[in-house]
């Protein structure tokens, strides 16, 4: 094939930087940029529909992989894009002075993030990393009250460039060891302490994307501290940009590294127990989200530890269908919200009577946050938990499934707050065509990969095929 055309959904992807650019620079207005907005975010999802058969390297060989793991990552990533920006034409939690210049930072994100997927050499893959992460830290600051804005984003960017320092210091030592920064070298080279050292710094600073125990402090804070649509899209594309990262990185220690293995099994442990203990006594519902966020990371990161083609697969399917189902909660945040300001759980009260629409598509994402049929939430941990017994973890099975039932508590406490608690002193919401587009379509991906899991989870398989792990 033509090697520009392997390239197809990122020049959709920057093509719509360009053009919200100039929107930027020629000071459109905010609803002239939100449509052209819309229309590159549908223009990215097409585009990557039809790349995901596509395979080659459009670069030098080795730096830029095009197969069905990096395709599949990158229609993630523009489904959670589309999505964002459809629920971003108010931005009623934004600076005002901020809701042009914000969809541009959406998509430079976007763009970092689907060079994640592909990038197969890692001084590559740590510049992709950087781009992804410089339009969330703006976006995390754009809170319509500049004290928590601030507050938010200083938290995320001193816990990104600790991060970032500390991968950084892993791919040297990786070179060290390997003499090659080609993800296909290091991953023949033999395993040595230096290596392995190496590997377990780079992971380190990456786990910091997954909102992993132990670095995981920023997740709450960001999420109640951005404004609700950047918010949303740290909780769902970041994550899919994450696993993906995480699974070429693990690809080059293979199956035999004991060690890696042992640490990601602590980590995934504590990430679940921690996110679902602290998630239990919060008021506050994006901070409940940031703990459930943790939460998810733990068990996401069961398939990753397993070291296996079914846990990579596993993992690609739970954080695909993730996506849909948390951007279901970060509907209804910036619906319910008020004048900007954060909701409380208690906001939530009576809104099946203030909302129908909306207090389904609340009850859809608890559901499928908990794992409760027919979303894809309790395939997804099936998935996960039938790799990890395929790899001898039963204890970890047991573990995780305990946490699953403790996470119901305060799921389901959403959810009763929504259809059981009187709607007093709160007034009816109506949606703007935009919200219920993407209210619907959220739902119906829900839906569809809840009744059927199997083309996803088959697709996912392929692109563990790919992955070579």
């Amino acid at each position: 094939m033509n090697q520009p055309m392997l390239f197809v959904p990122e020049f959709a992807l920057l093509a719509g930087v360009l053009l919200l650019f100039a929107c930027t620079a020629l000071g459109a207005s905010q609803r002239t940029t939100w449509l052209v907005s819309t229309l590159s975010a549908l223009a990215v999802v097409v585009a990557c529909l039809w790349g995901l058969g596509l395979d080659g390297e459009p670069f030098f060989p080795g730096i830029y992989r095009v197969d069905a793991f990096s395709q599949l990552f990158k229609l993630g990533v523009a489904v959670a894009l589309a999505l964002c920006v459809l629920i971003s034409q108010q931005s009623a939690s934004m600076r005002s002075l901020s809701r042009v210049d914000a969809h541009f930072f959406f998509f430079m994100s976007a763009l970092g993030m689907m060079m994640l997927a592909s990038a197969t050499e890692l001084l590559t893959l740590y510049i992709a990393l950087e781009l992804s992460a410089y339009g969330l830290y703006i976006l995390a600051a754009l809170h319509r009250h500049e004290r928590i804005g601030g507050e938010s984003a200083a938290k995320y960017i001193l816990f990104g460039a600790a991060a970032s320092a500390v991968s950084l210091y892993g791919i040297s030592m990786i070179f060290g060891a390997a003499h090659s920064t080609y993800v296909a070298a290091v991953a023949s080279s033999p395993m040595s302490p230096m290596l392995l050292f190496g590997i377990v710094l780079t992971l380190a600073g990456l786990l910091f994307k997954l909102a992993a125990f132990p670095v995981h402090a920023w997740a709450p804070d960001a999420y109640q501290g951005a404004p609700h649509e950047g918010a949303a899209f740290l909780g769902s594309a970041s994550k899919v940009a994450a696993v993906a990262v995480l699974l070429r990185v693990l690809s080059l220690a293979g199956a035999d590294a004991e060690q890696l293995q042992t640490m990601l099994l602590v980590i995934s442990v504590a990430s679940m127990t921690l996110g679902n203990l602290a998630a239990m006594v919060q008021k506050d519902f994006k901070r409940l989200l940031g703990f459930s966020a943790v939460a998810h990371a733990g068990y996401l990161l069961i398939g990753l530890a397993v070291l296996s083609p079914l846990g990579a697969a596993s993992a690609i399917f739970y954080v695909l269908t993730y996506v849909p189902i948390i951007l279901c909660a970060f509907i209804v945040v910036s619906a319910v919200s008020k004048h900007g300001r954060n909701p409380a759980i208690a906001d939530l009260a009576g809104l099946y009577k203030r909302s129908p629409l909306l207090a389904l598509v609340l009850l859809v994402a608890m559901f499928g946050l908990a794992g409760i049929p027919p979303t894809p939430g309790l395939a997804g941990k099936w998935f996960l938990f039938s790799a990890a017994i395929d790899a001898g973890f039963l204890w970890l099975v047991l573990v995780a499934a305990v946490n699953a039932t403790v996470s119901l508590y305060y799921y389901l406490r959403v959810v009763k707050e929504a259809y059981l608690t009187p709607p007093e002193g709160y007034e009816d919401i109506r949606l703007s065509p935009a919200f219920t587009m993407a209210s619907v379509f959220a739902m119906l991906l829900v839906f569809f990969t809840g009744f059927y899991p199997g083309p996803v989870f088959q697709l996912a398989k392929e692109a563990a095929i790919a992955l070579g792990l």
